[in-house]
């Protein structure tokens, strides 16, 4: 039996990774959280993760820094950049680069909708 995709789930707030890791283990996913963008490079080096969930404004590496950083580890992997902002340069690049972006608030069906799409 293949095991239930593995998704790393990155927000300098920690309760909205709080929610996430609960929300989205409810829907089968196995969760793993990090509030710092530099932890979740390290973890990213270590473990081989299905899909990724960003946030886009962090202290230090942004959610866009991160999720290039992170597809150069690992070629193909389907990243979630969640924000607030409705119009900015970088939700312009992420979405050219193949970068789902979600604008918050987002349901919580949305993200299990795009995590499952990907995997297909």
């Amino acid at each position: 039996m293949k095991p239930s995709p593995l998704v790393l789930v990155v927000d300098d707030n920690e309760d909205i990774v709080t929610m996430l890791r609960h929300a989205l283990t409810r829907h089968g996913f196995r969760i793993e959280t990090t509030t710092s963008p530099e932890e979740a490079l390290e973890m990213a080096g270590k473990t081989a993760y299905d899909a990724a969930l960003l946030d886009l404004v962090m202290p230090g590496r942004d959610g866009a820094q991160l999720a290039a950083a992170l597809r150069e580890k690992t070629p193909g992997l389907p990243v979630g950049v969640l924000t607030a902002y409705t119009h900015s340069p970088l939700i312009t690049n992420l979405e050219r680069s193949g970068v789902k972006v979600f604008h918050k608030p987002v349901a919580i069906q949305d993200l299990v909708d795009y995590i499952q799409d990907q995997l297909k």
